[in-house]
């Protein structure tokens, strides 16, 4: 069985590797690491998390205006 953790981001579901960085996995998500903050357990994170089994990240969209 896959180690996997899941990336949320509106209402989709990602299922991604464990064990590599959550930039790693943004950037085969084809997600910009900028345009989002990374939540965990109600805690922001940085990109540079490891990502563990069955844990889930919400990403929420970075919204700028001018």
């Amino acid at each position: 069985m896959k180690k996997t953790s899941t990336i949320i981001l509106r209402d989709k579901k990602y299922e991604v590797k464990a064990g590599s960085t959550l930039r790693v996995a943004l950037r085969r998500l084809e997600i910009l690491p900028e345009s989002v903050i990374c939540v965990r357990d109600g805690e922001l994170i940085t990109e540079d998390n490891i990502l563990q089994e069955g844990e889930t990240i919400k990403l929420v969209s970075v919204i700028s205006g001018g």
